[in-house]
């Protein structure tokens, strides 16, 4: 891997994140004022100050790079080229969760060079969860955190979805199925599967919605895959104006067509 930061880098962005994290926090406990957007999904006051702060601090630090964010951003822009670093933010991973002030949310900013995911930062304070990656580990909380790619399959173990997915697929499945509500932080439950018993996490949603954890759960041993089985293609995405193009599957299983398995379409 190029090593494109150094460990100061990573220190001032390990802590810019966990300062934007204490201004969501701060905002969550007051008064929170809810809109919607023109899809009618709901937005905080959280959302803009926390990407407003990221992108003013991390612009000063990395002058060349370029954000990719989810709010009030032109999906017509093709910003990427095979050497730009970017930053992608989701500001507020789980915004319904957070405007219903409970912690399963976060923050998540990946880091691409060209179109290649490199690092990312998944920070979830109301859960006290910190995931990210640097050239050697991905961690939770500082620990280094690899998957067990033998979980077992029983009662207890677990698989997250996006919402929607009821609708869509029928799931055979003889754990536990689970919806928490933030994209990033699911994916990213993948690799702590040591602790978690979760096997697998699919989503569909925009790239700033995965991005922060992709290469958190790579750099752990895990996979990354479109239930089809192909890998994503972020070239592709981006000119899908930055929406997956199929489904997207997060495991700790060495076994992918076992995961696959589980989902079938609804006839």
């Amino acid at each position: 891997m190029v090593e494109i930061f150094t460990p100061d880098d990573f220190q001032f962005i390990q802590s810019l994140v966990k300062k934007a994290g204490k201004v969501a926090l701060n905002i969550q406990q007051s008064d929170l004022a809810i809109t919607r957007k023109g899809d009618s999904t709901i937005v905080t006051r959280a959302d803009f100050e926390v990407q407003e702060l990221l992108i003013s601090e991390l612009s000063v630090r990395f002058p060349h790079a370029v954000f990719i964010h989810e709010e009030n951003f032109d999906r017509s822009k093709r910003l990427l080229n095979d050497d730009t670093l970017a930053f992608i933010i989701d500001p507020i991973d789980g915004t319904a969760m957070y405007s219903m002030h409970l912690p399963i949310w976060c923050i998540s900013i990946g880091i691409f060079t060209g179109f290649n995911p490199l690092y990312g930062f998944v920070y979830s304070p109301g859960s006290d969860m910190f995931f990210r990656n640097d050239n050697d580990h991905a961690y939770l909380n500082d620990i280094p955190v690899t998957v067990d790619q033998d979980i077992l399959l029983e009662k207890e173990t677990n698989i997250f979805y996006a919402s929607e997915i009821p609708g869509i697929f029928n799931i055979d499945f003889p754990g536990k199925i689970r919806n928490l509500g933030s994209t990033a932080l699911h994916a990213c439950l993948t690799v702590d599967n040591r602790r978690n018993r979760v096997l697998a996490f699919i989503g569909e949603a925009y790239l700033w919605d995965w991005a922060g954890a992709i290469p958190i759960i790579l750099k752990a041993g895990g996979l990354v895959r479109y239930l089809s089985g192909r890998k994503p293609d972020y070239r592709e995405i981006i000119e899908n104006n930055y929406q997956l193009k199929e489904y997207l599957i997060s495991t700790s299983s060495k076994d992918f067509p076992s995961i696959q398995n589980i989902f079938s379409h609804i006839r």
